[in-house]
């Protein structure tokens, strides 16, 4: 009976901290699906071009390191001329939404055009929003453009280069009225800041359009073959804060569900190991253990002795468990338990 007791209470935790941590994020794609597969065998809308050289999975994936989204899965290649889709997520009406994702440009024209954008839910080809734009010089020096539509878009200088994999952020505030939304683009390849940068690479801009009903689904476009770019793209997370979107927590301290067994977790997030100190001495603990996002315990720490713990992102077969959120669960014989959450990422 004790030992279900504490399971039923580790659970709600579990429950009341993945709803409040994670409350921030409205969509994820980590494209951990069959190589070679078409999107729209896995919960992708195709609308327009439908059937005709179809977005396909990527063979690999992409990494960047501290990003949440990294070395989860494979990744989607958008290339020229054919299919283009859309996924949905819930409607956003107010406030502001941050869409963030790795991608990594193998080819692009000195025409250029977008590849990628938001939309409304249901998806509107009348409100294609945010449109993220890649074009070169003849250098091969690459620019990136953002806008509402393809006459307002604003460029970056050609700083960029192909083949290198970019942390790119886009900002859409929703401001009340009509045709006063403002956009920004951020971009980065090293590093990702644990709150949002002053200056971003482009904006805020307001371009002189129509503001959409909503704001509720993202889009894989291709283009001509004159003028499309070849873009890997992965690890797509879409959420309401900065941190949120490139981190996957709410900021660099973690929530603290009670005061008597106060955790702290250091780095965090973490790649190799990470650091588990408690102010209160091991003999009053009845366990500490790590669990996944649905509750199943990964594995139990040794704390037979110091105030101080590691955990080296293993499960208890030895075997690295994968990049994610993870929590680690204390409980001290008076049956009162302390909650926090980790993120790996590799």
């Amino acid at each position: 009976m004790y030992h279900n007791n504490i399971i039923k209470k580790v659970t709600l935790i579990l429950t009341i901290l993945v709803a409040t941590t994670f409350g921030q994020l409205l969509f994820q794609e980590n494209f951990s699906y069959t190589a070679n597969d078409p999107l729209t065998n896995n919960g992708w809308t195709a609308h327009s071009g439908a059937g005709t050289n179809p977005i396909r999975v990527y063979t690999s994936g992409l990494t960047y390191a501290g990003y949440a989204g990294s070395g989860i899965g494979l990744a989607a290649k958008v290339d020229t001329a054919g299919e283009d889709v859309n996924k949905t997520f819930t409607q956003q009406t107010s406030g502001t939404v941050y869409t963030a994702f790795m991608m990594n440009i193998q080819k692009a024209t000195t025409t250029g055009d977008y590849f990628f954008h938001l939309s409304t839910s249901p998806l509107n080809t009348y409100d294609f929003i945010s449109r993220l734009h890649i074009k070169r010089d003849a250098s091969n020096n690459v620019a990136m453009g953002l806008g509402k539509r393809q006459s307002d878009t604003t460029f970056t200088t050609f700083s960029g280069v192909l083949n290198t994999t970019y942390l790119i952020v886009l900002k859409y505030e929703i401001i009340a009225g009509d045709s006063n939304d403002r956009l920004s683009l951020f971009g980065s390849t090293s590093g990702v800041p644990s709150t949002e940068p002053t200056t971003p690479l482009i904006g805020p801009i307001t371009p002189l359009s129509s503001d959409p009903s909503n704001v509720g689904s993202i889009a894989l476009r291709q283009g001509s073959a004159a003028q499309a770019p070849r873009v890997i793209i992965d690890g797509i997370r879409i959420a309401t804060s900065w941190s949120g979107a490139v981190a996957g927590i709410e900021d660099n301290r973690l929530p603290l569900i009670a005061n008597r067994l106060a955790l702290e977790i250091s780095p965090n997030p973490f790649t190799n190991f990470t650091n588990i100190s408690f102010n209160v001495e091991p003999t009053s603990l009845q366990a500490i253990k790590i669990f996944d996002a649905t509750g199943k315990v990964v594995k139990t720490l040794n704390y037979s002795h110091g105030s101080t713990i590691v955990w080296d992102g293993q499960n208890s077969n030895g075997t690295l468990v994968s990049s994610g959120v993870y929590f680690v669960v204390a409980e001290n014989k008076n049956n009162e338990n302390q909650v926090a959450k980790i993120l790996l990422s590799r």
